[in-house]
């Protein structure tokens, strides 16, 4: 950005300042398109943001970062000296956002407004370090946030129909529940449940209309998330469409579940666009904002992040860590934008503030960077190699995960306990810490064997026998075991409780009952019945006391076998492993024999950890992933292989 608009550097306050634009009347008449290379007229303005005037924040994508659209700026009201000979200076921005300068100009009135591309001046290091960390304040503050998507296609009376019918809907923003049966029936009209001839096409033409909605780049854009979760109130505006912002994401929601009831959710095109995680996601966010459960948010924060790595884009890698700072607990420990330092340096960063904050090794289960499905292998352009030589326990939060970790893709927490509870015993950075972080544990077994079954892809229309393969898994252990008498580690119950990690932490568990490893397998041994229950519409329904016993039974492993579909995909790029001493375990596919388990302070599951060759001034131990450990997940006692917090071993993770 010219020095025209960057003479001032914003963090050299002790009160925290910002620039907005004050986008002047448009030259074109009301309810025209605009010509579309007209030059935008605004002001930018110097204001405390604690007195600020009210003011709209904008969300968008930049889309092509090639800036070619004028834009005529000129600088009012108090500014520091010395000022430029000119205060007015003509540059230029991307198509994206001159569209939605455009759309935002209005006839008579200046529109005051936040935009990241015109009030940060992205040359600068400094201030984008300071503008940066105010984001979630800034958008906290603005009277509105406006959802820019772009132009479209639409045609005007499906446009119009759509306006209808969210206006027509009972929708609340602030519930979770959409389903008022209502709203269903009008959903159901406007996408062409079950119609037929002209109202069928119609509703297809819809349905795809709001399918591309979501196939739009700014959902999965990274500062999305916190710009509209923290928003008061938001618009979302897509060519000359105009619609409250929760409104909109409800609608989508809506017809993506009543679409995935109709088709099945591996044919359905809503639930197979880009933005769907991330509009449920948002969804979820700012429900949890509405209702005052922000500590929750910043409990989840790792769950955040790693909904980010698998579903979001950012241009900067480094903004796949700043983009959710406004969810983290950074009371012990901030983690502060810092432009100047590479992405290994961010991340490393971010990783060990997030474990300072919360004494906590939750971080580790995003810290895999081996055994990538091919596709993922591709470098990242313009910001270093692959990696970015990062230690062995930091993520790389620019990539996701090959499969679902045991942890944060279920609520953000765990019912696990393998430390105790034991929290990480360190509080403060060390000397040592640079590359290194510091541990404490106990070293539990050695990987003797590993499964060579492989769960390459995760598909929901499969059954759980052809997901599991339990019967192929169980011979595999006893052939392992042979030629010795059988044990308990061959018992298909456990190989199954194990292959799906026990529902990996979850707490939904059917009918809010304890595990039960009998049960589950009888639900898996099962399945044919049990599908054939759905088809007759025996199942699902609730009990009855009338249910004969066959019914009530069917309906009790119906419960096990939904739960069991819901939880399998964590086997996914995962493999069984055996250790010499007789446990039984479930690691991703990085995983060598030889490796070590261990359990160490703060980490609410094993890890697997590698020795490393001899370095000079160097640890031994490089981390290799969490994994799943039966009988070693709530911190049980184990006969001649006992622990205590006070006999752990120290060492360094490099």
């Amino acid at each position: 950005m010219d020095d025209v608009l960057s003479n001032y550097e914003l963090e050299n306050h002790s009160i925290p300042r910002i620039k907005l634009l004050n986008i002047l009347p448009a030259h074109h008449e009301a309810n025209r398109t605009p010509p579309q290379r007209e030059i935008v007229q605004c002001e930018l303005q110097l204001e405390a943001l604690s007195e600020a005037p009210e003011y709209e924040a904008l969300s968008y994508t930049w889309g092509s970062t090639s800036q070619e659209f004028p834009v005529q700026v000129q600088l009012t009201g108090l500014w520091p000296e010395p000022l430029p000979a000119s205060r007015t200076k003509t540059f230029h921005v991307t198509k994206h956002l001159h569209a939605a300068l455009l759309r935002l100009q209005q006839p008579k009135v200046p529109r005051l407004v936040w935009i990241d591309q015109l009030c940060i001046d992205q040359s600068n290091t400094a201030e984008r370090n300071s503008t940066v960390s105010l984001m979630a304040e800034i958008y906290r503050r603005a009277k509105r946030t406006i959802v820019w998507l772009g132009e479209t296609s639409l045609l005007d009376e499906d446009r119009d129909y759509i306006v209808d019918a969210a206006e027509r809907m009972n929708f609340r923003p602030v519930e979770r529940e959409w389903s008022e049966v209502q709203d269903q029936n009008i959903i159901k009209d406007m996408i062409g449940v079950k119609a037929e001839g002209e109202a069928h096409e119609l509703g297809q033409r819809r349905r795809q209309a709001l399918a591309e909605f979501l196939n739009r780049p700014w959902f999965t854009r990274a500062w999305v998330f916190q710009e509209v979760v923290v928003a008061k109130r938001g618009t979302v505006l897509c060519g000359s469409l105009e619609m409250d912002m929760d409104i909109f994401i409800n609608l989508l929601d809506g017809v993506c579940e009543l679409d995935m009831q109709e088709v099945g959710e591996a044919r359905s095109i809503m639930r197979s666009s880009k933005g769907y995680k991330p509009m449920f996601a948002i969804r979820e966010g700012r429900f949890e904002t509405r209702n005052g459960l922000s500590s929750s948010a910043k409990s989840n924060w790792l769950a955040t992040l790693w909904q980010a790595m698998g579903n979001v884009n950012a241009t900067d890698p480094r903004d796949k860590v700043y983009a959710f700072l406004a969810f983290s607990d950074t009371q012990v420990a901030p983690i502060e934008p810092n432009y100047a330092w590479s992405v290994g340096m961010v991340y490393t960063d971010a990783a060990r503030q997030s474990i300072l904050n919360v004494r906590s090794l939750d971080v580790l289960e995003l810290a895999l960077k081996t055994a990538w499905p091919p596709e993922l292998l591709q470098p990242l352009p313009d910001f270093g190699p692959l990696f970015y030589h990062l230690p062995s326990w930091v993520p790389d939060f620019s990539r996701p995960l090959p499969s679902l970790p045991f942890m944060t893709h279920n609520t953000g927490s765990s019912n696990f306990r393998a430390s105790r509870k034991i929290p990480y015993p360190y509080t403060i950075r060390s000397s040592l810490d640079r590359d290194g972080l510091r541990v404490q544990g106990h070293f539990i077994s050695t990987v003797s064997s590993i499964c060579p079954i492989e769960f390459p892809t995760f598909d929901p229309s499969q059954t759980l026998h052809e997901t599991l393969v339990l019967e192929e898994v169980v011979t595999w252990v006893r052939s392992e075991l042979a030629p010795g008498p059988p044990t308990p580690l061959s018992d298909p119950a456990r190989v199954l409780r194990t292959l799906f990690a026990e529902g990996a932490g979850s707490d939904d568990t059917p009918n809010n009952m304890n595990y039960d490893s009998p049960r589950a397998l009888a639900a898996y041994r099962n399945e044919p019945a049990i599908l054939r229950a759905l088809v007759d519409g025996i199942v699902p329904a609730p009990y009855s006391s009338s249910d004969p016993p066959s019914i009530s039974d069917l309906k009790t492993q119906y419960s096990y076998y939904r739960w069991m579909k819901k939880v399998s995909e964590i086997v996914t790029h995962k493999k069984l492993f055996l250790t010499k001493d007789g446990d039984m375990g479930l690691a991703y596919e990085a995983i060598r024999e030889g490796d070590v388990v261990a359990i160490l302070l703060g980490s609410k599951t094993p890890t697997v950890l590698r020795k490393m060759e001899q370095i000079p001034g160097k640890g031994e131990w490089r981390f290799v992933a969490q994994c799943y450990l039966d009988g070693w997940m709530r911190g049980e006692e184990h006969e001649g292989r006992e622990w205590t917090e006070e006999g752990a071993e120290r060492f360094m993770l490099y």
